[in-house]
């Protein structure tokens, strides 16, 4: 039997439970041999059969590494995909998302630090690791002193976004139907280098387009921006409902990641599904993620960045060109293929241990 670590169903739904989320729910579907499990009942946002273990007090990492080890048979396998999973417990799959707690230790602090460190010190040598890029794989492989070919990549994907019925009125009750936008995506995490996007756009006179930034409300983002804090045309907007976050995609002029750090970046790919237009930094797993779809700029200069927003916005050839390109580098990944890979991957291990 392989136990699901569902705790990944009490969390916000971000990069890494969305994976953890569409990879578990079809493994759940597709083997017989899978069950789920986790401390307390999902969110509502997850829609995926969990058993809770009815006296189980432990929540967080401590039913991790405490209770879930003891739901485990003695031949069961473990198969944890968001992130983390018990040290002590030798048969499991991780899946290691990233290792930017070690890169950029900015974005975290010293407890998180501290804790993933420990924790995947250990899993690296006891589980078998897979993660969701080539980039992520060698990261892992320098920051663990493991082989790289011996980490599995199961990439995320997008396609789920196409299933979600966009709320029309999001736009508008957000208040930026009035011009055209140019979208960034993420959380308050200093490694999604908003600050850079804040100085690119800030440096336009007299702009045709506002920047709008979803899920980046945080004050310490804009606390040393300057004039771009009272900019009339920057919306900082807070985190959004996938049906409102499909809809602000669909309506933007073009989407800007420019994140210093990203294990995957799916808000990319998400873009590139519906349409949108992507300019992304030249760093960490985006180009490998976007291809030769999305326009690459250095994340650490304000000036390549506004003149690729210009660009885009100024050339309807380059954003039709664009669009064509982003749909089938989209299309080159799917969460049904992954959800393969990583059964395939699951049999193979245990194959291995027979």
């Amino acid at each position: 039997m392989i136990i699901l670590n569902a705790r990944f169903t009490g969390q916000p739904m971000t990069g890494v439970q969305r994976a953890a989320y569409e990879l578990g729910r079809r493994l759940l579907a597709m083997r017989s041999d899978i069950a789920a499990v986790a401390p307390d009942e999902p969110a509502a946002t997850y829609d995926i059969p969990v058993r809770v273990p009815s006296d189980g007090r432990l929540r967080g990492h401590a039913w991790e590494q405490l209770a879930l080890p003891r739901l485990a048979g003695r031949d069961d396998w473990l198969l944890g995909l968001g992130g983390t999973g018990p040290v002590a417990f030798s048969r499991q799959i991780v899946m290691i998302h990233d290792v930017n707690y070690l890169i950029g230790a900015d974005g975290y602090s010293r407890k998180f630090r501290w804790t993933y460190r420990a924790i995947h010190t250990l899993l690296a040598r006891r589980a078998k690791i897979c993660t969701v890029s080539h980039w992520s794989a060698r990261e892992i492989a320098k920051a663990y002193d493991l082989d790289p070919a011996s980490i599995a990549v199961i990439p995320n994907a997008a396609d789920h976004i196409l299933s979600v019925m966009p709320d029309r009125q999001a736009p508008a009750s957000l208040g930026i139907t009035e011009r055209p936008y140019v979208l960034c995506v993420g959380s308050a995490n200093p490694n999604k280098n908003f600050g850079t996007a804040l100085a690119a756009y800030s440096a336009i006179p007299d702009p045709s387009f506002d920047l709008v930034i979803v899920g980046g409300s945080d004050a310490r983002i804009f606390a040393d921006g300057g004039a771009a804090k009272a900019h009339p045309r920057i919306h900082r907007l807070p985190r959004i409902s996938d049906e409102a976050l499909r809809a602000v995609i669909e309506q933007a002029a073009v989407i800007l990641m420019p994140s210093l750090l990203e294990g995957f970046g799916i808000p990319a790919i998400e873009a590139m599904a519906l349409g949108t237009p992507v300019i992304a930094a030249d760093a960490s797993a985006l180009p490998e993620v976007c291809g030769d779809a999305a326009i690459l700029v250095d994340p650490h200069d304000p000036a390549a960045m506004t003149a690729a927003m210009t660009r885009v916005m100024d050339d309807p050839a380059l954003r039709t060109g664009l669009i064509a390109s982003g749909h089938a580098q989209a299309a080159r990944y799917s969460w049904d293929r992954s959800a393969d890979k990583l059964s395939a991957l699951i049999d193979q291990v245990l194959s291995s241990q027979e």
